[in-house]
């Protein structure tokens, strides 16, 4: 392993210097006569209208010029040659990972001469198959959202269901094309931005503040070989900079109980309205250093957010309650660029966020004092070394770091010096848990990464070739600790007080972390190289000819008997993804274009797949062991005292008796859950297949249609080593094991997933024109597959060896089949800055799986197999939700979503280009309950009913304010 490794590294440091085009820009052009003979030796001149920063080339033998690695944003084009006028246009918006097309007319005539021409570029890119959008800085501005997380802007993009968290600030997430959150790959001007620990799940590694962003791209499908890390999508996100001129802006945005309409529960229930506050407030200014050479940029931003939360427990409406949970933040970004002269320029950035919460709440079942907090430090820093070599090659070097240091736990760990231990242990009723959370851990994971890119254009070579080769090395890490359930937690088969006289109140089984905590260190390596060619073979046809190689390296202790050694771990090899595809102008002028490609994309492993390795080994320092071992204990479900020792007091621990048996400090055979890895285990891959068509619509609009089918493949699903056999259907029967050697099961990760998905998507864009702009956006798709998301989920069907694949059959748990956004601003003619703006976004409800957890027909051990059959299905009670339910894996469907967001207000323009934004924002201005997902066990009391609020926004108005200037 240590000389493959080797053989990497070599790999990667002699590899010719590569490019990748993450947060950056291209710009493509031809210069012509008056009778549109190609111009050689045309001098072009490349400048941001902001900050003055510049690029020169010269045209080649067929009056070609190709400029790559571009900053996004506007830009003036000058282009000179002896004996012709000089040739001027501004107002070029070049958007990020995005290729602008344009040709340059000259006319004889003396070069003191200018031809100053103004026309806006063209919104069809001819030369790309790949499928996705651009989010800029107008729509950022213009579109109201609830907490201004950039995910919630992705969602306005066809393909994307975008995710508020309910339980974690700043970790909304999203889901592209039907893939699980986690195959996302963030990139923040041009450098890695993603938690080395959960991917995608949560969003980036550091929230980007959309204050501090130039534009956001989402590559949904068909991205080009440059890209890796992912099965799934893609988000570029690039950051303002400073201009030749000192520009900025100081916000507000303000909301609270009196603003907003009482919670749906909160309401129906009768409970206390919570006294909600949002407050986010800051500013940015940029500005020169030295005007023309050297910028800085500077965004601030604080939140302050008191979120109402109404929880409800319909088996004890007694504990039902509303309560607050408390976030505050500071989130804080640095930029500085430089140009050296005119073939170099460098710049570093720097962000971080400190976003402390207090009072979490899960609204569905924690009940009184189970509630937790949670510490955060995220922060990214990347420092870009670009050198123009020539006037065809580019090269840019990029060193970047990312780091979170964040903290899961219960309100009193400070109060007991965080000794999990000494807290009282955690209920967990049939309906809901109380006393006390179980959670405890921390974790620091830090990733550096490099990269060393280089871009060359070829022109006249059958056509002009835009070629990119690229390398990345990522290394990352991850020191874990974690005390989770020291404190214990006992489980109970009802929803009653514990009374000491009555048996049918006692727990019937206890989980609990012996013998101390958890502390460990793991590290991975990744390497990507890649190959792209853009030929464009003519005016009108680009073919797309690219190929990946990915090779992860990820250190995991084994004591499997399957592997040759202890220092033995898979490393899969055979990660070579190619990646093709063509698009074809239907005209000259470039406005219609047909595009298809084929690729495959591997998914990089997150270290939460990786974690269990480390710390449920064979023999262990911390693991998780039950009371009874092998079964509930069936006392109090009967009516009767339970017999094992730990139960026999109630809910309260014995910990004479538990040290006794498994004594602090020390190693021993682990009890609980072992988990092995997999010799074989290979990376989680998709194969992508589209084809598409889009056309631009007088000179602001454009029209784009998209069918994309993929095929995820080797998804990371556990099987059981040791599988276990229930003597009897009942539910608390005792489990025998065929491997007495263990306790509990033994997992081993393998690739036993798939999942198949079909989408079209339609969108509709039109830029600011005529005072309006605005996007539609629909999808309808299809996922279904064997497995629920791909996220290392538990083969559920498995009896003995026998796996079961085929009745694992059904729709993903991301499956949505219509998504649809619509979202414009308008700025009302002849009012004096009245500007409306809105956003109404809708889609179908996710699957859900009917199960009745009060058997085990089939005595594997498990419950959620045990599917309801087909029928309809209801609860009962208030907030009964009714379903038709087909059977089998998720064979319902949940509530559907809506909501409408509106924004008005003036925008008032002051001196020179100072404005002041005066606006009111309502949000679900219909006031609509969006329902999560209800419990699908028949055993609980809580089956199908709505308990609990998707994002949680009740009809709420905000003021907000905003000066730039």
């Amino acid at each position: 392993m240590k000389r493959l490794f080797l053989a990497a590294v070599v790999l990667l440091a002699g590899a010719a210097p590569l490019l990748a085009q993450q947060g950056t820009s291209e710009l493509r052009g031809r210069v012509v006569d008056q009778q549109q003979a190609a111009l050689p030796g045309v001098t072009i001149t490349v400048r941001n209208q902001e900050s003055g920063l510049f690029r020169e080339t010269v045209s080649g033998p067929d009056g070609s010029f190709f400029l790559s690695a571009m900053t996004p944003g506007v830009y003036q084009i000058e282009a000179t040659l002896q004996g012709f006028k000089k040739y001027q246009r501004g107002e070029i918006r070049l958007e990020v990972g995005r290729t602008t097309a344009i040709e340059v007319p000259l006319e004889v005539g003396a070069i003191q001469e200018a031809i100053t021409v103004t026309a806006e570029a063209t919104l069809v890119d001819t030369t790309s198959k790949e499928i996705g959008g651009n989010v800029g800085v107008q729509e950022l501005s213009d579109v109201p959202t609830f907490n201004r997380n950039f995910t919630g802007y992705l969602g306005l993009l066809p393909g994307i269901v975008a995710g508020t968290s309910s339980n974690s600030f700043g970790a909304d997430s999203i889901n592209v094309n039907g893939q699980t959150v986690r195959n996302v790959n963030y990139t923040f001007d041009g450098s890695n931005n993603n938690d080395t620990f959960n991917a995608g799940n949560g969003g980036a590694q550091a929230r980007i503040p959309v204050e501090a962003v130039q534009e956001f791209q989402m590559l949904t499908s068909q991205f080009d070989a440059e890209y890796g890390n992912t099965a799934g999508g893609i988000v570029n996100a690039v950051s303002r900079q400073g201009t030749n001129q000192f520009r900025g802006a100081a916000f507000g945005f303000f909301q609270d109980h009196r603003t907003a309409a009482k919670d749906y529960f909160a309401r129906t229930q009768d409970l206390e309205e919570a006294e909600t506050s949002q407050k986010q407030w800051g500013g940015r200014i940029g500005g020169p250093i030295i005007r023309d050479k050297a910028h800085f940029f500077f965004n601030l931003e604080r939140i302050e957010f008191d979120q109402g939360i109404a929880v409800q427990i319909p088996a004890r409406p007694d504990l039902s309650t509303s309560d607050i949970e408390r976030v505050r933040v500071w989130n804080t970004l640095l930029r500085f660029d430089h140009q050296i002269n005119a073939s170099n320029t460098w710049g570093i950035r720097w962000l971080r966020e400190t976003s402390p919460q207090f009072n979490q709440y899960d609204a569905t079942n924690w009940g009184p004092g189970r509630q937790q907090q949670e510490s955060d430090v995220d922060w990214t820093l990347v420092g870009t070394l670009s050198s123009v070599l020539g006037s065809t090659k580019v090269n840019t070097f990029r060193l970047s770091g990312t780091s979170e240091d964040v903290f899961f736990g219960n309100p009193r760990c400070a109060e007991q010096g965080c000794d999990q231990a000494a807290l009282p242990p955690r209920l967990d009723y049939l309906s809901f848990e109380t006393q006390q959370s179980s959670r405890a851990n921390r974790r620091y994971d830090v990733a550096v990464a490099m990269d060393e890119t280089f871009a060359w254009f070829v022109p006249g070579r059958r056509g002009d070739h835009d070629l990119k080769f690229g390398t990345n090395y990522i290394w990352a890490s991850l020191r874990f600790q974690n005390a989770t359930d020291q404190n214990g937690t006992f489980v109970f088969s009802h929803d009653l007080d514990f009374n000491p006289a009555d048996p049918r109140t006692y727990p019937e089984r206890l989980q609990i972390r012996v013998p101390g905590v958890d502390d460990f260190y793991m590290k991975g390596h990744f390497i990507g190289l890649f190959a792209q060619d853009k030929w464009k073979m003519n005016n009108r046809m680009t073919l797309s000819l690219g190929v990946r190689y990915d090779l992860e390296i990820l250190p995991t202790p084994t004591e499997n008997p399957a592997f040759g050694g202890s220092d033995e771990y898979p490393v899969d090899t055979n990660n070579l993804s190619p990646r093709i595809g063509f698009s074809y102008a239907l005209d000259d002028e470039g406005t219609s274009v047909v595009r298809g490609g084929f690729g495959v994309f591997y998914q990089r492993t997150p270290f939460t797949f990786a974690t269990n390795f480390f710390s449920n080994g064979i023999e262990s320092n911390s693991f998780l062991v039950l009371f009874p071992l092998t079964n509930a204990d069936p006392g109090p479900s009967r009516g009767q005292f339970p017999t094992d020792p730990m139960l026999v007091n109630g809910p309260t621990v014995n910990r004479t008796l538990l040290n006794a048996l498994y004594p602090p400090g020390t190693r021993q055979r682990n009890r609980g859950d072992v988990w092995f890895d997999n010799p074989d285990r290979k990376l989680a891959y998709s194969r992508q297949y589209s084809v598409g068509y889009q056309r631009q619509l007088g000179a602001s609009m454009a029209v784009t249609a998209d069918y994309v089918h993929s095929e995820q493949r080797d998804l990371y699903m556990r099987r059981n080593l040791n599988p276990g056999a229930r003597v009897s259907t009942s539910r608390t029967g005792r489990v025998v094991r065929p491997d007495p050697n263990f306790a509990q099961n033994v997992w081993e990760v393998g690739n036993h997933g798939r999942i198949d998905y079909d989408a079209l998507m339609v969108g509709l864009e039109k830029r600011m024109s005529h005072g309006f702009s605005g996007r539609v956006s629909y999808t309808f798709s299809r996922g279904r597959g064997n497995v629920d998301t791909g996220n290392n989920e538990i083969i559920d069907t498995q009896v003995g060896d026998n796996l079961n694949l085929d009745q694992m059959e059904g729709p993903t748990s991301v499956d949505r089949p219509h998504i649809l956004s619509v979202n414009g601003t308008w700025r009302v003619p002849r009012t004096r800055g009245l500007l409306l703006s809105g956003v109404l976004q809708a889609r179908s409800g996710t699957p859900i799986t009917l199960t009745d957890s009060s058997f085990d027909l089939n005595q594997n051990g498990r419950f959620e197999d045990e599917y309801l059959p087909p029928g309809t299905y209801s609860g009962s009670g208030e907030n009964a939700f009714t379903v038709e339910n087909e059977g089998g894996r998720r064979g319902a469907r949940g509530p559907n979503y809506m909501i409408a967001n509106l924004r008005a207000g003036y925008r008032l323009a002051l001196r020179g280009q100072q404005t002041l934004d005066l606006f009111l924002d309502l949000f679900n201005i219909t006031n609509r309950a969006n329902f999560s997902l209800p419990t699908g066990d028949r055993r609980s009391g809580n089956f199908l009913i709505l308990r609990e609020l998707e994002d949680g926004v009740t009809r709420t108005a905000q003021f907000n304010v905003r000066y730039t200037f």
